[in-house]
């Protein structure tokens, strides 16, 4: 053979690399499954992203106060889960879960390849969970359950569809930050907001 070496090492390294894909793609987001909040019997799917394990969806879970389905229908909890103020959306996860920090948010962000590609990425993701087919990035068509509009401190509603938020658990002085998705576009932005405004609430597994 040309560059010296026997078939057993050829064959050695080849499964070698083999394993360090099969390693890479684990890393990457390959482990998953399902488990369910025993508060209200609501199953959720989740995956490891990176280091972290983060739900799918969209928490659905009714609060005796401070969250609100979309426009007060709670047809709208189906596939968009509930609104949630912050001081609410920092308790409500489920045992074992909880509301992630700027800082895992932005270990997330770097694992699925930079602002620019999270949000079109964690929305097809939702989509996926969610039942709902994705027609593909950035297509304005694509369902997701991120887009679930917000709840302004005033009581009114806006963006259902169009675009959704999701609150982090990092204070900003007297707001809250949050990362703010929109159909159609492949970006995650990074925002704050007043705490008595309502967004999604996504969460990511305790160590």
């Amino acid at each position: 053979m040309k560059n010296g070496k026997q078939p057993w090492m050829l064959l050695t390294n080849l499964l070698v690399i083999s394993n360090l894909f099969i390693l890479c793609g684990n890393i990457n987001g390959q482990q998953k499954g399902t488990f369910t909040d025993s508060r209200d019997k609501t199953t959720y799917s989740w995956m490891q992203i990176g280091k972290q394990a983060w739900m799918t969806g969209i928490l659905k879970y009714k609060t005796t106060e401070g969250s609100w389905a979309y426009n007060n229908d709670t047809a709208n909890v189906i596939n968009y889960g509930r609104l949630y103020d912050w001081n609410t959306a920092s308790k409500s996860c489920p045992k074992g879960w909880h509301l992630p920090t700027d800082a895992e948010w932005g270990k997330l962000i770097a694992t699925l390849g930079g602002e620019d590609l999270t949000g079109i990425k964690l929305q097809e993701l939702d989509s996926i969970h969610g039942n709902f087919p994705s027609t593909g990035s950035g297509n304005t068509k694509t369902f997701s359950g991120l887009l679930g509009g917000i709840r302004h401190s005033d009581g009114s509603f806006a963006g259902l569809g169009l675009w959704g938020g999701c609150w982090s658990a990092t204070l900003n002085n007297t707001d809250a930050t949050n990362y703010l998705f929109a159909q159609g576009s492949k970006s995650i932005s990074k925002s704050t907001n007043d705490k008595a405004s309502a967004f999604s609430v996504k969460c990511v597994r305790n160590k």
